[in-house]
């Protein structure tokens, strides 16, 4: 097996988030990522959860570049 592989089977090492509470925080993250803020910190577990949920994973990107596009 390769390294991603097992890392996707295994699961994130630290903290990750549900998708209840990325959808909720999932605002507050871009904001924080755009302001260059260290949004993981602020939202713990956000990122793991985001490198294993596909479906969160797009919104966040799609919310992503609509933020950038109104700046």
């Amino acid at each position: 097996m390769t390294d991603e592989l097992m890392r996707h089977l295994l699961g994130p090492a630290g903290p990750e988030v549900t998708c209840e509470i990325c959808f909720a925080e999932l605002d507050r993250y871009v904001e924080l990522e755009l302001a260059g803020a260290d949004a993981e910190t602020a939202v713990a577990g956000m990122h793991a959860h985001l490198d294993g949920c596909p479906a969160c994973r797009e919104e966040h990107d799609s919310l992503l570049e609509l933020a950038r596009a109104v700046r």
